[in-house]
């Protein structure tokens, strides 16, 4: 079983209630979490501020859309505000779906929003999606440019309500802001190593080992360009490399997968393919595993990286635990 730390379900949910299709997940995803091995995920709202004019009004529509398809979907998904909701989740037989947001700009500068956002069961956010924005500043953004003083307050907020506070599209100095003021722990939903692949998406040793001090946790990030600069590595291989890596600087209890697949954000035909050998879609998240017991890992390190480490680490921010 996969928990998935990083999906962007709620994307192509929007696009097909705009051409009229709601029911997405019965329709779309169901038999393909099923085949996958996959019993839940973060399901995020992202927006791209660089081609959308108006993030603002977008980010509203998504959360329409995101709030009629919960309801289409009451019979199949179960969302997670708690940590005892994964065992309600799991004694429904529901997909357990924890509500996300990838980057603030569709709440403008208001940071009373946040509280808006957590009492409609948000659980995750992540401050900016490469952008700079009211909050802070991602990896296009000007290098010598972090947290703003909203910023600085929106992490307070989002620490008092117990929500994910997810780095991995924050900028170097986003990042070391954040650790900075921070008081709970973060984490890195979606990404690898910038050691074994030199994208600026993806952590320095230092980031590791402050995420693992601060009992955060990393998943580790199935897109090719984030997986290797060298065609014949970009497979599922050189992506367990990167899981090892982490792990052997924080421990194999605070590394997981948050596999970041284009299939909910790319359009056939049009966008780049992503796709990585050896774990291309969904479907694939499977061989995840086999390709860690064929490693030697043991039944239950399996299962803590796919599933139980993030699990405790819910707890831990729900609960209070620094």
């Amino acid at each position: 079983m996969f928990f998935d730390m990083h999906a962007d379900l709620w994307t192509d949910n929007l696009w097909e209630y705009e051409k009229g299709k709601n029911d997405v997940i019965r329709r779309k995803y169901k038999d393909r979490f099923i085949e996958g091995g996959v019993f839940g995920g973060i399901f995020v709202i992202y927006l791209n501020a660089f081609k959308d004019p108006k993030p603002e009004e977008t980010f509203f529509r998504s959360l329409r859309a995101m709030s009629e398809e919960l309801y289409h979907a009451r019979d199949l998904v179960h969302v997670i505000k708690n940590p005892e909701d994964f065992e309600k989740a799991k004694s429904q037989n529901k997909f357990a779906t924890l509500l996300g947001i990838e980057g603030l700009p569709g709440i403008g500068s208001n940071l009373d929003y946040i509280y808006l956002l957590e009492r409609m069961g948000i659980r995750h956010i992540g401050l900016t999606w490469n952008e700079q924005n009211a909050f802070a500043t991602g990896q296009r953004g000007d290098k010598d440019r972090g947290l703003t003083d909203l910023g600085v307050k929106a992490v307070e907020i989002i620490e008092n309500l117990g929500i994910l506070l997810d780095l991995s599209h924050a900028n170097d100095k986003t990042f070391w802001d954040v650790a900075k003021y921070a008081k709970k722990p973060f984490f890195a939903s979606h990404s690898n190593s910038r050691t074994l692949c030199p994208a600026m998406r993806n952590l320095t040793d230092d980031q590791i080992l402050c995420i693992g001090e601060r009992n955060g946790m990393v998943g580790m990030n199935s897109y090719h360009g984030f997986v290797s600069d060298k065609e014949d590595e970009k497979n599922l291989d050189t992506l367990l490399n990167h899981m090892e890596y982490v792990a052997e600087k924080i421990g194999i209890d605070k590394v997981g997968f948050g596999f970041d697949f284009a299939e909910y954000y790319n359009v056939p035909g049009v966008d780049e393919d992503e796709g990585l050998k050896g774990v291309y879609d969904i479907t694939e998240a499977k061989n995840v595993a086999a390709a860690l017991k064929k490693r030697g890992y043991s039944d239950e390190d399996i299962e803590k990286v796919s599933y139980k480490n993030f699990i405790s680490f819910f707890e831990r921010i729900r609960n209070g635990i620094k």
